[in-house]
């Protein structure tokens, strides 16, 4: 994986290592940073499922940070000594799927948020709140139909010759990197702010 900061020209890359015989190989990812002038200037290893550590390393790689008491949770100027760049979040227990503290936000609907979400709101389709209740036949069946009603409508449009335009976002460019990516319009906003969704499709 390449992380590139276009602005300084620095880029941090990390290989995702395969998991070997030993339970010890398992998750692990090594890295590094190097500055636009290509010289390595961090180090960076530790496991994707529980901590990521880094150390200033300036003119040659150090990929084996392995875990030590020395290790601290901040940076210090000038310092060697790893610290800790990342940490997850422990699991939530009683949560099916092993879902992180993240994951189950998505579809968290509170009864204060409800009246303010757009039919299209994924926190309403059936299918995904029946798979998180544990409905798993209903589940099934519910994400057949409508993704069975979503089909039928875009053979509508194609047959109608109509366009599907997003109505939330829009294609820019990015002045710095220049890659094209999806820019939100602000209409969801002002919409949420009125309560009104008379113009969104039902989906679900």
């Amino acid at each position: 994986m390449e992380i590139k900061n276009h602005t300084t020209g620095e880029i941090c890359t990390l290989d995702f290592k395969p998991r070997g015989w030993k339970a010890s190989s398992a998750y692990q990812v090594v890295g590094k940073v190097v500055g636009k002038d290509g010289k390595t200037r961090w180090s960076m290893g530790g496991r994707w499922n529980d901590k990521i550590y880094a150390r200033l390393t300036p003119g040659f790689e150090d990929a084996e940070l392995k875990t030590s008491s020395t290790k601290t949770t901040g940076y210090e100027a000038g310092s060697t000594q790893a610290f800790l760049v990342w940490q997850a979040h422990e699991r939530p227990s009683g949560i099916p799927f092993n879902l992180t503290p993240f994951a189950v936000s998505f579809q968290a609907l509170p009864d204060r948020l409800r009246p303010l979400l757009p039919p299209t709101d994924t926190r309403f389709r059936p299918d995904q709140r029946a798979m998180e209740d544990g409905e798993y036949e209903f589940a099934a069946t519910e994400k057949n139909r409508v993704e069975e009603k979503q089909r039928a409508k875009r053979r509508e449009r194609e047959e109608k010759g109509e366009e599907w335009v997003p109505r939330w976002f829009e294609k820019a460019r990015d002045e710095v990197t220049g890659e094209e990516f999806w820019r939100c319009t602000g209409e969801y906003w002002r919409c949420r702010e009125k309560g009104e969704w008379t113009r969104v499709e039902e989906i679900f």
